[in-house]
């Protein structure tokens, strides 16, 4: 039989100290008394004398099997109930979490369940309940069965994503995204600026004086000598120009 009473309630032990200066002979005592093989009724009733007076700076075997008891009620606690509620919790996540389905574009004939994630035009779109969907419920119009998650954004600048092409020429098909870039001689030294596409074009050289509807700068800043200010040259409105005075 378990001395600990754990789970019904918490167990109390005895709080020991160190045993002090005017117990040790007690302790020597009933040490000595301990050791004879026999013991008459007084010797008997004087280790009882003893240990009670003497409980609180001892361990006995009463107290470790007590402690041993509680620690086995806890392990036994911790695999029968906390363990398997954890491993239930996990299977209940693990299927939750699975649940999280991307099915694709949004169909009027499609069936969808609790948390599947949906895409209706351009937009994604996330399933709060199971549905039956029917082209007079489309997820914009159907807020008890779909909540939108995610909003296309703007379309951003094309970005250095394809193989550089070297430096432009006019016989070239260039493609979006495509980068080249244009050498300019005196006094422009050295200068190579790099443009890239912003859609499918021939023949159209990028410049540095005006914006275009081809090429955008892939870098906006440009250092040199010329005097734009003096020579009265435009310059394309993107670009920083930092002049270098001799």
């Amino acid at each position: 039989m378990s001395r600990s009473t754990f789970p019904q309630k918490i167990d109390s032990f005895t709080e020991l100290f160190d045993l002090p200066a005017d117990k040790v002979a007690a302790a020597l005592e009933l040490q000595k008394l301990k050791q004879k093989t026999t013991l008459n009724n007084d010797e008997q009733n004087k280790i009882s004398a003893l240990s009670a007076q003497l409980q609180d700076y001892m361990i006995t075997p009463e107290t470790m099997n007590k402690l041993q008891d509680a620690i086995v009620e806890i392990e036994t606690f911790f695999d029968g109930n906390v363990r398997q509620y954890i491993l239930s919790k996990q299977k209940e996540w693990d299927t939750y979490v699975n649940d999280f389905t991307d099915v694709g574009e949004w169909s009027a004939n499609g069936k969808y369940k609790r948390q599947n994630i949906i895409h209706y035009n351009g937009n994604l779109w996330f399933c709060i309940k199971d549905v039956v969907a029917d082209s007079n419920h489309t997820p914009d119009k159907d807020p008890d069965h779909y909540r939108q998650t995610a909003f296309k954004g703007d379309k951003g600048d094309i970005g250095l994503n394809a193989i550089y092409k070297g430096e432009w020429a006019g016989s070239v098909n260039y493609k979006t995204g495509d980068a080249v870039s244009v050498r300019l001689g005196e006094p422009w030294k050295p200068v190579d600026m790099v443009f890239i596409a912003k859609k499918d074009n021939k023949g159209q050289m990028p410049s540095v004086d005006n914006s275009s509807e081809y090429w955008f700068p892939w870098n906006y800043l440009m250092v040199g000598t010329y005097d734009f200010e003096t020579n009265h040259t435009p310059i394309h409105p993107d670009i920083h120009y930092i002049q270098i005075v001799e």
